[in-house]
């Protein structure tokens, strides 16, 4: 048996593809983060929608504790903007608009050295509508 001679040739491709794998994976945790920030927000604005049922507004108590519950999921530009302040009759509609904008950190690929990776801050807006009817 003749020992045969190894070229980089050979595994080259390997080194794509796992090259291309790791990227795969890192972009696809960003999405799920986002996602998942996505998610816990809109889970907030459904228990502050609930209490808005029942009372038939946001009062400032509450609005300041949904205010500070998003500040802790790191939700920056909270606007309320749009949502019932003010009672609202039985039967009434009641609104509740929460938009504000998600953190996240982009990998992006600085000039053209592909082997040079920066993480960028970046903020994604989202806004939150939700109706229901006064029960008060």
């Amino acid at each position: 048996m003749k020992k045969r001679k190894g070229s980089i040739v050979d595994i080259l491709p390997s080194m794509i593809m796992v090259i291309a794998a790791v990227m795969l994976i890192m972009v696809f945790f960003d999405l799920y983060q986002i996602l998942s920030l996505n998610e816990d927000v809109k889970q907030i604005a459904r228990k502050y929608m609930l209490t808005m049922e029942t009372m038939g507004y946001l009062d400032p108590a509450n609005q300041t504790t949904l205010v500070q519950e998003l500040s802790d999921l790191q939700v920056t530009d909270i606007d309320l903007t749009g949502s019932t302040m003010s009672d609202a009759e039985y039967g009434n509609a009641v609104y509740l608009q929460i938009s504000c904008k998600l953190p996240m950190e982009q990998l992006n690929m600085d000039g053209y050295d592909m082997l040079q990776f920066v993480f960028q801050d970046k903020s994604i807006p989202i806004r939150v509508r939700r109706m229901s009817t006064a029960k008060n």
